[in-house]
């Protein structure tokens, strides 16, 4: 989806708010976000389980993981599509004109924000999902240790945040006008 003749048309505009606003923001954003919703659903806990039943259970690694697969694609496609479209508008970010080309693999992305954030999120955990739950089975993840399970979920919300925000940036810069 992003190759090389896709970088090489972006103007050194359009890469340095990719750079700010969709890898460096969201890496400290990221960490603090979900090193506080780990820590705050984990109180009074000693341990986290690798599976249990959500909400009705304390939290457990794998449902924690796909809730994130779910969450943090939907709530950064809200606040990124908002922050692109208002640059545009002031006129300090230029539309892209790769739309079609871009977003063609994510089966173009609705102009309703709503949609547009829930189709980012299912494309996220139907893509990786799977990938998410085999590793956890297969490295007999759980149960772990509280500060454990907050040191995974900062890191997996930076990796999972690196990978979709600036896709997610991308596609709005090209949204069509």
């Amino acid at each position: 989806m992003l190759d090389a003749r896709t970088v090489a048309g972006l103007g050194s505009e359009h890469r340095r708010w990719l750079v700010a606003n969709a890898l460096i923001i969201p890496i400290f954003a990221n960490a603090v976000l979900n090193g506080t919703i780990a820590w705050a659903t984990s109180l009074g806990e000693r341990t986290v389980p690798m599976v249990s039943v959500p909400l009705i259970q304390a939290p457990s690694t794998l449902t924690d993981t796909l809730g994130t697969l779910v969450v943090l694609p939907f709530v950064t496609t809200l606040l990124v599509t908002a922050a692109v479209r208002r640059e545009q508008r002031l006129g300090r970010l230029a539309p892209l004109k790769l739309g079609s080309r871009l977003l063609r693999p994510l089966g173009g992305a609705p102009a309703n924000l709503v949609r547009r954030a829930a189709r980012f999120a299912v494309i996220c955990v139907g893509l990786l999902g799977p990938f998410c739950v085999a590793a956890l089975v297969a490295s007999d993840f759980g149960p772990v240790t509280r500060s454990s399970f907050v040191l995974y979920k900062v890191i997996f919300g930076v990796c999972l945040g690196i990978v979709v925000t600036p896709l997610i940036a991308l596609a709005a810069m090209a949204e069509p006008r």
